[in-house]
């Protein structure tokens, strides 16, 4: 069973979505009823109740693997029960929600959407939610006997989306890749081949890389948006782990690297190619040019300079 949690300020599209009668069955409301617009302004006025939260949605689908999908077929109480559980080790508690069952998909999911501002007008914290959120579902695929499902590495990607399955062709060549690459030049003449391009967001003051985006057949997604191990901060250490694996790179108590400084630049585009298109499974092993000053710029702009100290404003007497 995997977890995953969203986070917004409008409850009118997210019960739209969760209760669209062509795939969707509800099981369970709590605190409110009625059409899905008006479940929408239920949550929406106990909101009033604390002004103070900003994202006030709480959306979490459990995703279940499709080897259960036999055991969960007809049984919507147990499934039920599941979210009754998840939500009570998350703290969702004394609050208004919905659970609703999917059916548009081989393997079983059901969404939970709650309100984050409690019954008592209260806030139901998301302090450490992303960790929390993999422990317990770790802990319920134990206690309920579930099987752990694989994500990413087992979808039937012809019934994906153009959109979906552009990011899913990414996922996989990032995963085929990152690990075989030790600097981030060389990642990104590995990934042309595969015509997927890379675009660096640069910081305004230092003018260092902090950001990545990967762009292929017309469609661009951050790092962390493919997988977050594939957030700038994590490829750039486990290049550096590659390198210092490959002898290329000295390690000191594990601090970064200092690289001369370089110029100050904006963002750091390359365009994709007229004729680049989506292959899955197809490796197009074209030559990179040997040597790009632009990417041997990036691959050593990582690595974050240490802050100068700042001056104390004031005369010295």
């Amino acid at each position: 069973m995997i977890g995953k949690i969203v986070k917004g300020t409008s409850f009118g599209g997210c019960v739209n979505y969760v209760l669209k009668e062509e795939k969707s069955r509800l099981l369970e409301a709590v605190g409110v009823d009625g059409s899905p617009s008006e479940m929408a302004e239920q949550f929406e006025l106990q909101t009033l109740l604390n002004d103070k939260v900003k994202n006030t949605v709480g959306h979490i689908s459990l995703n279940f693997s499709a080897e259960d999908a036999a055991r969960l077929a007809t049984d919507d109480k147990l499934m039920l029960k599941i979210a009754h559980d998840y939500m009570k080790l998350m703290g969702i508690e004394n609050t208004q929600f919905i659970i609703a069952r999917h059916i548009d998909r081989d393997h079983p999911h059901c969404h939970i959407v709650y309100n984050r501002v409690d019954n008592d007008g209260r806030t139901i914290s998301d302090k450490n939610d992303r960790f929390r959120n993999e422990k317990v579902c770790k802990m319920l695929t134990a206690r309920y006997r579930l099987h752990f499902s694989e994500g990413k590495k087992n979808v039937k990607f012809d019934r994906l989306r153009k959109h979906d399955q552009v990011k899913h062709y990414i996922y996989h060549v990032l995963r085929h890749e990152v690990p075989k690459a030790v600097s981030w030049s060389e990642l990104r003449r590995a990934l042309r081949r595969y015509k997927i391009d890379t675009e660096f967001k640069l910081n305004r003051r230092t003018g260092e890389a902090e950001g990545v985006k990967f762009i292929c057949n017309g469609y661009k997604f951050s790092g962390s948006k493919i997988d977050r191990q594939f957030s700038f901060v994590n490829i750039a250490c486990r290049l550096e782990e590659n390198a210092f694996d490959a002898g290329i790179y000295p390690r000191r108590n594990n601090t970064p690297i200092q690289q001369r400084e370089e110029p100050r630049q904006e963002v750091v585009r390359q365009e994709p190619s007229e004729e680049s298109s989506l292959s899955v499974g197809l490796l197009d092993l074209t030559t990179a040019p040997a040597t790009d000053p632009e990417e041997e710029m990036l691959a050593k702009q990582y690595v974050k300079k240490k802050k100068k100290p700042q001056r104390k404003r004031g005369f010295k007497l």
